[in-house]
């Protein structure tokens, strides 16, 4: 029998708890950057349907109005619940893990532990480089996309992130 395999089991008061966890909210822009990419879609979407049902014959005005008004009323809709989400999303780095935090209706906190992180990405978009944000992109083992996303970071922020998690990951792979 080999006695130096050992697995106790924890009580649930052993675990440490999340609770006190302080969270750091995203950058006041980021929320501008995602509604400007919401509503661009949106309407882009609309301005094509409206201008395919123009040169439809027979396309009745009505059903191509009421279609057009439900689905502004479905923007104005998605703005006020990404409006209200955009107060929860928050991200945390801690001794050993980075966390994520996100969602209003279905919350959801994503921890990455830093023995698991492959490498890590800032990358920027069109919309967030005008108001000097990023999105750092964490990547753990197993999988070609990212695990982990945290959008709304100041470039400095982010590059600040990925360069501590770099030193955490080469020093976790020298021991």
């Amino acid at each position: 029998m080999n006695t130096l395999f050992q697995n106790a089991q924890l009580s649930i008061e052993e675990l440490p708890s999340v609770a006190g966890v302080e969270w750091q909210g995203l950058n006041q822009a980021y929320l501008r950057v995602d509604l400007i990419g919401l509503w661009l879609f949106r309407l882009g979407v609309l301005g094509v349907f409206l201008a395919y049902t123009f040169f439809v014959e027979g396309f009745p005005p009505v059903v191509r109005w009421s279609i057009a008004g439900l689905w502004v009323f479905l923007l104005l809709l998605t703005t006020v619940l990404r409006y209200l989400g955009f107060r929860i999303k928050g991200y945390a780095v801690r001794q050993h893990d980075l966390m994520y935090r996100r969602g209003l209706l279905f919350r959801s906190v994503t921890v990455v532990p830093f023995t698991r992180i492959q490498h890590s990405e800032v990358e920027q978009g069109v919309i967030e480089r005008q108001f000097g944000l990023s999105s750092l992109s964490v990547f753990t083992a197993g999988g070609s996309q990212s695990d982990l996303v945290i959008p709304g970071l100041k470039r400095e922020d982010a590059e600040r992130i990925r360069n501590f998690l770099s030193q955490k990951v080469a020093a976790d792979e020298e021991e």
